[in-house]
């Protein structure tokens, strides 16, 4: 639902969605415990958690963030059962925390692995688009 600025009817409508907390992506790879830039290679990649895209800034869902982030530790078989390894409240995280270091090693493997698999695809496309040239 669109709803105005409180106090301003000249500022731009806040969309809002009840019951689903949406952030954008600073706030999503905060969330996550990785660099915005391995977030933004995902993205890129299509390797990561769903997107929303409102006015050309791209958003996330705190329900995605948290499928894709229990899909990484299911991955390789680690659980969040209440212990290292728990969900953060929204703005727990300080500037000064580095960040889940499995999740980083993760979302690295994951980004890793999906360029490697491009890069492979657009070689052989290449190699056929210049075999169908010369013959």
């Amino acid at each position: 639902m669109m709803m105005p600025l409180p106090g301003n009817d000249t500022e731009p409508a806040v969309l809002h969605f009840p019951r689903r907390a949406i952030l954008p992506a600073g706030e999503a790879s905060d969330y996550l415990g990785i660099h915005p830039r391995h977030l933004r290679a995902m993205r890129l990649l299509r390797c990561g958690p769903k997107t929303i895209t409102i006015n050309r800034e791209t958003l996330y869902t705190e329900e995605d963030l948290r499928s894709f982030r229990q899909g990484l530790l299911n991955m390789v078989g680690v659980t969040e059962n209440g212990g290292f390894y728990r969900e953060l409240k929204p703005g727990e995280r300080t500037a000064a925390t580095e960040g889940d270091p499995l999740i980083r090693l993760l979302s690295r493997h994951i980004i890793r692995r999906k360029a490697m698999l491009v890069g492979l695809w657009s070689m052989m496309a290449l190699g056929i688009g210049i075999d169908l040239i010369l013959f």
